[in-house]
């Protein structure tokens, strides 16, 4: 493998999604409001489960570390995008465009390790409740998310040091809104074998690992649920799995079909489209889908809103 080219002075241009500039003025408009959305959504709902009280558990621990990872990753990759919409060179350094890579993947990655222990949460929680305060005692649920964060950024560090390793030759032309692994991999004029193996490979095991586990929880909360005597016993715990249910088929749907298909399946329109609903429409739809199916949340939400009322 040949010594890399990165250095401070090398720049990536990004195409974006169009070059029509009336639509990139309009994806402009549209991607600051979804922006905004997210922010405020996934900021509201990490300072309420912080000064509530009532939402002490571990449940909704794993919820503020996702709305945590959902702002930062969505962070890593818009606002350099809407500055490429209204920029008539839309560059990156090579540095920033490693960072952006780490700590997308990074965010990313995490994201997936934490849906699925939420996936286990909500076992320990319906199948064995009697033991879940046990099951799911405060240090397991901190090593949780530690060890989502330590999972998430060693993949990263893993596939950012192989690709930016590699030499990179011609016009530096990506065709992404952002530096995504499989676009920037695609600009290296030497061998990428062993960078396509490690990112097979890794991104393999974490997505079909997470899964499995997701599966095999839900699949013996079903069987719990339906051995339920009481209808509305039944009713209560699918309410309490929906949302997350909802995310993981936002989340892994995409992800999976974004990174484990044959090479000769790719399209670049459709890489880019997908790649719009994990860093834009996902981060941003994520806490409206928790807040407004859960109760918890909404009362929650009412009594800090009536508290700031009164003062």
């Amino acid at each position: 493998m040949e010594r890399a080219n990165l250095s401070q002075e090398m720049e990536f241009e990004l195409l974006g999604l169009t070059g029509d500039p009336q639509l990139q003025t309009l994806l402009f408009v549209v991607f600051l409001g979804m922006y905004i959305i997210t922010l405020l959504g996934n900021l509201i709902m990490f300072f309420l489960i912080y000064v509530s009280t009532t939402l002490n558990t571990p449940m909704y621990s794993l919820l503020k570390s996702l709305s945590f990872l959902d702002l930062c990753y969505s962070s890593t990759v818009v606002p350099q995008t809407l500055v490429n919409f209204l920029a008539k060179r839309k560059v990156i350094s090579g540095l920033r465009c490693m960072a952006q890579m780490f700590f997308f993947v990074g965010f990313a990655t995490s994201e997936c390790y934490l849906i699925a222990a939420m996936a286990y949460d909500r076992y320990a929680a319906i199948c064995n409740p009697l033991l879940y305060a046990v099951t799911m005692s405060p240090k397991l649920c901190a090593s949780l998310i530690v060890g989502s964060y330590g999972a998430g950024f060693l993949n990263s560090l893993i596939h950012t040091s192989c690709i930016f390793s590699l030499k990179f030759c011609g016009a530096h032309v990506v065709t992404h809104f952002f530096c995504d692994v499989l676009p920037i991999l695609s600009l290296s004029c030497v061998k990428t074998l062993l960078c396509e193996v490690l990112l097979f490979v890794f991104a393999g095991f974490n997505l079909l690992s997470c899964t499995f586990t997701i599966l095999v929880s839900y699949l013996l909360i079903l069987i719990t649920i339906l051995r339920m005597n009481s209808a509305q016993g039944r009713f209560k715990a699918f309410s309490t799995c929906a949302s997350h249910l909802t995310a993981v088929c936002l989340f892994y749907g995409t992800t999976l079909f974004m990174y484990l298909r044959p090479k000769s399946n790719y399209s670049l329109a459709q890489d880019r489209t997908v790649a719009v609903i994990y860093t834009v429409i996902i981060p941003m739809l994520n806490p409206l889908i928790y807040a407004l199916r859960n109760k918890d949340v909404k009362e929650a939400l009412r009594k800090v809103y009536s508290r700031k009322i009164m003062k």
